[in-house]
């Protein structure tokens, strides 16, 4: 019996411009919650951006933000990891140092805003107001004194991007480093990721892994792929994650989600 439903958002139950069927899932949650399956959205995007995003329903779903280091449930905060200060700092330093770093910018994503250092391009500062809110440019990190980090985040080329999350891992002991797109990296801690932060809300809620569905498209996708009891790929997914996927359905721009959930309640 199905009782959680977890979709990632970019690529997956989000179009390629970033916007979902608002009334289709106003439509489809109390649908849901007649059968007893809870809704809930996972994504490497902050969670302050995801509450704004998904305003209208936050007492109807869960969120699994910064690919797993928060879960939210109805409003309310169920767990919480954070990066220590040395860690983002060396994090930081490790990026500048990294062979394939293309001086686009970096963000640092915590529970009150997201901070970009001073020195990234124009385009990269815009470009993370579409996945974060209250983005503010830092002349240095020492002047985060009273927020959280949950991740830091860059870019490279799509050509560069995994072999620069590879390095990135192997010099960072403490924490992985994680595709969340076509050429960006989200750097988390390494106990962290989807599937982990799904498993805290499934055991919040006394759910069973094999009661859940997870949809995804790329790498960050992957543990809670395989740690849901079915996994589903969306057309346009990264070949690897059709591989490992139960079902493959359509493409995220034709809202297949959605489509897959409608069918499940009729």
């Amino acid at each position: 019996m199905i009782k959680l439903i977890a979709t990632d958002m970019d690529g997956t139950f989000l179009a390629e411009d970033g916007t979902y069927d608002r009334e289709r899932l106003a439509t489809l949650l109390p649908r849901l919650a007649e059968k007893e399956m809870l809704f809930a959205v996972s994504s490497g995007r902050s969670l302050l951006a995801i509450d704004q995003l998904f305003a209208p329903f936050l007492d109807q779903i869960a969120i699994i933000a910064e690919n797993g280091s928060v879960v939210q449930y109805r409003g309310d905060i169920l767990f919480a990891d954070f990066m220590t200060k040395p860690q983002y700092t060396e994090v930081a330093q490790k990026i500048l140092a990294n062979p394939y770093y293309v001086e686009t910018g970096m963000i640092f994503s915590g529970q009150k805003a997201a901070y970009i250092l001073k020195g990234a391009t124009e385009a990269y500062i815009q470009k993370m107001h579409h996945y974060y809110a209250n983005v503010k440019v830092i002349d240095n990190l020492d002047v985060i004194i009273d927020d959280s980090i949950f991740k830091v985040s860059t870019h490279f080329t799509g050509e560069t991007v995994l072999a620069a999350s590879e390095w990135l891992s192997q010099e960072l002991p403490y924490a992985s480093a994680v595709t969340t797109g076509f050429d960006s990296i989200d750097i988390i801690l390494k106990e962290v990721n989807k599937g982990f932060g799904m498993n805290h809300l499934c055991q919040a809620l006394e759910i069973n892994a094999t009661d859940t569905i997870a949809f995804g498209d790329n790498f960050n996708d992957y543990q809670m792929l395989t740690f849901a009891g079915k996994a589903i790929a969306t057309k346009n997914a990264r070949p690897e994650i059709k591989a490992i996927s139960d079902e493959v359905i359509g493409h995220c721009n034709d809202g297949a989600v959605l489509t897959y959930l409608e069918g499940l309640i009729q």
